[in-house]
């Protein structure tokens, strides 16, 4: 018997293949791939409806899911570049962004120019040669520089560049760098939009005209996310709003009192108005520019082991956008691929910790930081 009531959250829809009635059904549905689902390689209607979410969000005319945060990028650079063809990037990126780059699409004959992202000089020199992408991110990993899209999304115009733009840090509800001039943005799901720690999947969309290959990598290639984690993701977009707002916040606090009470301490928050790109972050993001913040810890690797066992509520894991404040140690972990002179010249010591800041009460958080650093500067 059918009832009247219907269920107040959506259903997941577990299976991996669809049947047809005959033959005829079948071709209707491949000529019409965005109405009929074949193989959920292709996709699936759990997929279709988080990346329709996500999509509106960036205010983007098209969006697909992936895998994960990496997966999105590989779609981006499988469906746009091919041997002889150029990329200019971020020399702030995150590190395994740069490692595929920079050793693995330079096998299939991609050459890639990385640039300094927040110098406009710099760019318009790389960009004055022929490119096929500029990719950079809209908060850097791990230092938190800030590029000014808007400026940049004009050298790219001129250059006749796609303006490729990693949002993992900001999320469209800091930023959506597609109304900035952007073409294509990524998302890393696992982050903050999922905030629980229990997804890994990536987001992929853009402007009209640039998805026809991107998409056909998705399904080609097999980067679709599953219906149960495209599921879990739509349930943690109910509540980003909430999170977000609390962690920045928190992270506001948290770098605000770091100056204060330990100001002999280097802390990167683009909050701060000490921070290079102040300015920028407070046109792009508003008053809360995001929930991390890079400290350095005093006294290096030793320091930071000190750290860790003395702050132990804080836990240190090589990501972020829990729930409860984490640390990353950027040296061992994102950009452990460089040498020690590649990462000092990006500002990444041994002693930084990447802090995600989460949206327990902030006097836990501050209780926590005050008691690790003067443990590590008491060595």
């Amino acid at each position: 018997m059918l009832k009247k009531s219907k269920t107040l959250v959506s259903s997941i829809y577990p299976g991996s293949v669809y049947k047809f009635g005959d033959l005829d059904e079948y071709e209707e549905a491949i000529l019409n791939p965005s109405e009929e689902f074949i193989y959920a390689r292709d996709g699936h209607p759990n997929a279709t409806i988080t990346s329709n979410e996500i999509t509106k969000l960036h205010a983007a005319d098209w969006g697909i899911v992936t895998g994960s945060g990496m997966g999105a990028i590989s779609a981006v650079f499988l469906g746009i570049l091919s041997s002889g063809t150029r990329i200019v990037a971020g020399k702030r990126l995150y590190g395994r962004t740069l490692k595929i780059l920079e050793k693995d699409f330079s096998r299939f004959g991609v050459k890639c120019d990385i640039v300094d992202e927040c110098n406009l000089d710099e760019l318009s020199t790389a960009l004055s040669t022929p490119a096929s992408i500029l990719f950079i991110e809209t908060i850097t990993n791990p230092t938190l520089r800030v590029p000014n899209l808007k400026e940049i999304s004009l050298l790219t115009n001129k250059n006749k560049t796609l303006l490729v733009v990693d949002n993992t840090f900001a999320t469209p509800l800091l930023c959506k760098p597609l109304k900035l001039g952007a073409d294509i943005v990524i998302e890393s799901l696992t982050k903050i939009m999922c905030g629980h720690s229990d997804v890994t999947m990536g987001f992929v969309g853009g402007k009209q005209g640039t998805q026809e290959n991107i998409i056909k990598a998705v399904k080609d290639i097999g980067f679709h996310a599953s219906p149960f984690d495209c599921w879990l993701i739509s349930r943690s977009l109910e509540t980003l709003e909430l999170r977000l707002n609390q962690s920045c916040k928190n992270a506001f606090e948290l770098a605000n009192w770091l100056k204060s009470n330990h100001g002999h301490v280097r802390v990167d928050f683009p909050g701060l108005e000490n921070h290079q790109d102040f300015e920028i972050a407070k046109k792009q993001f508003g008053k809360l520019p995001g929930h991390l913040i890079a400290v350095d810890i005093p006294k290096g690797r030793e320091g930071v082991n000190i750290f860790l066992k003395t702050a132990k509520e804080i836990p240190f894991c090589p990501s972020l956008g829990h729930s409860s404040t984490s640390v990353s140690h950027s040296w061992s972990t994102s950009h452990r691929q460089l040498n020690s002179e590649q990462k000092l010249k990006l500002k990444i010591t041994e002693g930084l910790l990447r802090v995600s800041v989460g949206h327990e009460p902030i006097e836990q958080i501050i209780s926590s930081f005050d008691k690790g650093l003067k443990a590590a500067e008491a060595i």
